[in-house]
Formats: C-alpha cells, sequence, structure tokens
C-alpha cells in the first residue's frame, strides 16, 4: 500500500513539474515573440520625396505616397505645408526608415523598451489635445502599453500617468524620444479650438491623480451633488477621461477599462504620425 501510495504520489510530481515546465516554456515563448514587435523599418525601399515637397498641392496618391515614405498621414502632411515646413518631411523620412537598437529593461514580469541611443524626437505637426500612444512597454507577450495627451504643443508638455506609485504629471515631450514606436493621434472633425480646451481642462484637473490600475473598474469617480472628483486614474484612464467630460468616448470596445489600444482603435481619431510602427490599413 505505502508503495502504491509513493508511486502515486511520483506520478504527480512529475505531472505537475511538466506542466510547470510546459508553462514556463509557453509564457517565455510568447514573451520572445512579443520582443520581435519593439520597432517596425519598412520593407519596401526609401525613395526621394523632394520633389513633392516642392508641390503646392497635392493629389490623393501624393497623399498615399508621402504617408507610406515618412509615418506623417494627410492630416500631418497639411499642417506641414500649411505652415510651410514641407522639407521636415525629409527629416521624418530618415526617421521612419532608420534601423535602430533598443534595449529591454525587465522589472520582475513587466517589461519597457528604449532606444539604445534615444533620438531628439521631431514632431512638428503637435497640436494641443493630440494623443500619444506607444506599445513598447509589456507585460509578458501582451503589450499593455503607455498613452500620454498634449497639453502644451508650443511648449512641447504632456499630461502622463506613468507607473503605480506616481501622480499623474507634467512631462516633457521629449521623453518620447527614448521609445522605438509612437503614434500621435487627433480627435477627428473637432476644432482646433475645442481640442485647446480639453488640453486646458487636463493641464488644470487631471494633474497630481493617483495612479490606480483599477480606474473604470471601481473607485474611479467620486460623485459629490453635481461634481466628480477623479480618485485614480492610469495611462490610457487619463486621456478618456479628458475627453469624456467633453463629450468623447474613445474607448473604441466600450469595456470597463481602457487600454492604450483601445484608443488606437477608436473612430473618433485619426492617425497624424506614426514612427516604427506600419502604416495602419
Amino acid at each position: 500500500m505505502i508503495r502504491k501510495r509513493s508511486k502515486a504520489i511520483k506520478r504527480r510530481g512529475v505531472i505537475i513539474v511538466s506542466i510547470s515546465v510546459l508553462l514556463a516554456a509557453s509564457l517565455t515563448l510568447w514573451t520572445h515573440l512579443a520582443e520581435r514587435e519593439v520597432h517596425y523599418t519598412p520593407k519596401y525601399a526609401m525613395a526621394d520625396i523632394s520633389n513633392y515637397l516642392e508641390h503646392e498641392t497635392l493629389m490623393e496618391e501624393e497623399y498615399g505616397f508621402l504617408y507610406r515614405q515618412t509615418g506623417v498621414s494627410p492630416v500631418g502632411i497639411d499642417t506641414l505645408w500649411e505652415s510651410g515646413r514641407s522639407r521636415e518631411m525629409l527629416v521624418a523620412q530618415q526617421n521612419y526608415f532608420a534601423r535602430v537598437s533598443a534595449r529591454c529593461e525587465q522589472d520582475f514580469l513587466l517589461f519597457r523598451e528604449e532606444l539604445t541611443q534615444p533620438r531628439q524626437i521631431i514632431l512638428p505637426i503637435l497640436e494641443d489635445g493630440d494623443i500619444l500612444i506607444t506599445f513598447n512597454s509589456h507585460f509578458l507577450g501582451w503589450r499593455n502599453g503607455h498613452a500620454a495627451i498634449v497639453i502644451d504643443a508650443v511648449e512641447g508638455q504632456t499630461l502622463e500617468a506613468i507607473t503605480i506609485g506616481t501622480d499623474s504629471e507634467v512631462r516633457s515631450v521629449n521623453g518620447w524620444g527614448r521609445y522605438p514606436s509612437y503614434a500621435v493621434l487627433r480627435l477627428t472633425g473637432a476644432s482646433e479650438e475645442e481640442r485647446a480646451q480639453i488640453a486646458d481642462y487636463a493641464k488644470e484637473a487631471l494633474v497630481a491623480i493617483p495612479y490606480r490600475l483599477t480606474a473604470g473598474l471601481w473607485d474611479g469617480i467620486q460623485t459629490k451633488g453635481a461634481k466628480g472628483t477623479l480618485l485614480g486614474t492610469h495611462c490610457a484612464h487619463l486621456v478618456w477621461y479628458a475627453y469624456r467630460e467633453f463629450g468623447y468616448d474613445l474607448d473604441s470596445d466600450g469595456g470597463l477599462i481602457v487600454t492604450p489600444y483601445d484608443l488606437y482603435e477608436s473612430p473618433l481619431l485619426e492617425v497624424v504620425q506614426v514612427y516604427g510602427m506600419p502604416i495602419p490599413s
């Protein structure tokens, strides 16, 4: 009887060890596959775009061509053309095709990817209220990413909720030069004045909010009378909340928790520029 029990215990032990090894191997592979998506470089050739930069107006196919060559969308292209800065497309093109070296910093199961040589970021098309998205952070193989709202494009200031244990704070957009990829998004169809109002609201009301991963599930908003007090937030929730106060729900799937990917997929937002990411289809 004792021998039978001993054999059964050994078999269970072997099964548990085998499952543990398989699980660990699966998580390692999942994480490794995520690491392959740290930065995108076009597979097609870089072309000469200098002639297009002299045109006063562009045709639809020319917009598409320049978008694929620079990562700057028609919205961003118009911004540069209107301000007489079309030559800056050459810098965007060089950045978009440049191959980069990145390192991955690990904190337990959380990973953050950064360029080994951070760029001096050039975002000449930012406007107040624009949204910055990156997917260069991940939990094992799930890319949770990060988001920020531009509160002062002239001064290069963003409002961000960075991580657990910190409050939301004003930061420099130059910090985004360390990311191997990012996207700039803008509210579709809204005037520059309205987007500036949203940015001003974020700057005045959403600084120094405690970081809480559960924001959106519970302990997010405390209502007193006609006013609400935001008790906690996280990066994507902060951006979502600022726009929600003006009647825009940027959560593309309508779930309880809004993520950077939900913002990226929002039909209310349009791409202004991508870097280190493929052109959205």
